[in-house]
């Protein structure tokens, strides 16, 4: 896969296009231009060290998994990527417990190339790789294209944009908490209202910002410069 290729069809995806939908077509890219069955896109905080779920997809169909939200620390294959900014072959995931067993499980997972992307030199995701297909062992020059990508991936979904958001003063404290690592408990008791009003809070927050995951949110907020 060159980088000619690869070019071609991030041009195909319309800047005007929706957030979600543009995110769609630009995974899906993972699939079409590479072989590989399966792959997840994970949003990823460089401030707090969290990684949320935002896309999965297969031969099956497309999937959210916004239940998924882990401190990567924890997690040392995805950790040395977001770190190096390389991508990386996890060829035994069951090996040293290098992934939680429920993920293992969930997921069914064995071997994974995990992928960052890449805005500018920030890492603002990361993307998983599995059920390869190919005839031949992994090369160099395979996962030098899926890091192209992921960099093609970063500049398109986190591109500068002049569109204007307003958030309310409460709406804004609450996305900069969740980028600092909060949790919704955690905001809740530090501002003494309900865990129930800073869902309301993020939910009004993400339908202004045109993005439906919390990961997702915190990258768009940080993009328009409205958090940091």
């Amino acid at each position: 896969m060159n980088a000619e290729v690869i070019g071609n069809y991030v041009k195909e995806i319309h800047p005007a296009e929706q957030h979600d939908k543009k995110i769609h077509i630009a995974v899906k890219g993972f699939v079409e231009l590479f072989p590989f069955l399966r792959v997840s896109l994970f949003a990823y905080s460089p401030l707090s060290f969290i990684g949320e779920g935002i896309i999965r997809m297969d031969e099956s169909g497309s999937y959210g998994m916004s239940d998924i939200r882990e401190d990567v620390r924890g997690i040392p294959p995805v950790y040395s990527v977001v770190h190096s900014k390389k991508a990386t072959f996890v060829n035994n995931v069951r090996e040293a417990n290098s992934f939680p067993d429920k993920y293992v499980k969930r997921f069914n997972l064995s071997s994974l190339i995990i992928v960052p992307v890449i805005q500018s030199s920030t890492v603002v995701g990361a993307i998983f790789l599995d059920r390869y297909t190919g005839t031949g062992p992994l090369t160099k020059e395979l996962i030098t294209s899926l890091e192209q990508y992921g960099k093609c991936l970063g500049q398109l979904l986190y591109e500068p944009s002049e569109k204007k958001v307003i958030l309310s003063k409460r709406e804004t404290e609450v996305l900069q908490e969740l980028a600092f690592g909060y949790s919704i408990k955690e905001i809740a008791g530090s501002f003494g209202i309900s865990p129930f009003t800073v869902r309301d809070y993020v939910g009004s927050a993400l339908r202004k910002l045109n993005v439906k995951h919390r990961g997702q949110g915190i990258a768009e907020a940080i993009r328009l410069g409205l958090i940091h």
